[in-house]
């Protein structure tokens, strides 16, 4: 049971992410067809790049098999939020060099917060903002939406779930029409020791 939860919480933030990613330039490209359709039809090429890549997490994921990597999902947040019109900025993203057994959970977090701004926030910015420093990872992801995000809502008991699986803690201050911040904080070197396979399956 533990399994096939982790498996359907990983499916859930892989297809969330992806599928709004691909409506959102399917949408662009519409709108671009009678204008630029030499745009038009690059923006297509990169929905079938988008979904054929998808396609090859999800039979990684169902298989168990699927790694996640930080880097790749911050440059995916920030082409999402900019085709979206939202201003995008991290600070601490360059220079990332975490194991792998930190690293899958905290991108499919990342995921999970990004789709959330995306679809429910209404904002115009966003910023990331990442520091590992005296054992402990901080990544604070910040908007400046409508507010309002439920404690349990939207993913989040998910995201919840994995950073507890790290020995983390996730703080989330919301409050309505003020934006959202979600600060999560793990200690490095217990992260690290974790077997991936307990981060993954946590409930």
């Amino acid at each position: 049971m533990a399994e096939r939860e982790r498996i359907g919480r990983d499916l859930h933030d892989l297809l969330g992410h992806t599928l709004s990613l691909v409506a959102l330039k399917s949408e662009l490209a519409r709108k671009l067809a009678l204008r630029d359709p030499g745009l038009a039809q690059r923006e297509m090429e990169e929905v079938e790049r988008v979904a054929r890549h998808a396609l090859g997490e999800v039979r990684a994921a169902v298989t168990g098999m699927r790694r996640s990597d930080l880097a790749a999902e911050l440059l995916s947040a920030r082409l999402m939020l900019e085709v979206s019109g939202i201003v995008f900025a991290c600070d601490g993203c360059e220079s990332l060099d975490l194991p792998h057994a930190i690293e899958a959970p905290l991108a499919l977090v990342l995921r999970e917060a990004v789709t959330n701004i995306h679809r429910h926030a209404r904002a115009t910015e966003a910023r990331i903002d990442i520091s590992n420093a005296q054992g402990e990872l901080r990544m604070r992801i910040s908007d400046n939406g409508c507010g309002g995000l439920a404690a349990h809502g939207n993913g989040v008991s998910g995201m919840r779930e994995r950073v507890r699986a790290l020995g983390g803690t996730l703080a989330i201050d919301s409050p309505p029409r003020k934006g959202t911040v979600l600060e999560l904080r793990v200690p490095v070197a217990a992260a690290a020791a974790a077997p991936l396979h307990a981060v993954g399956s946590a409930a």
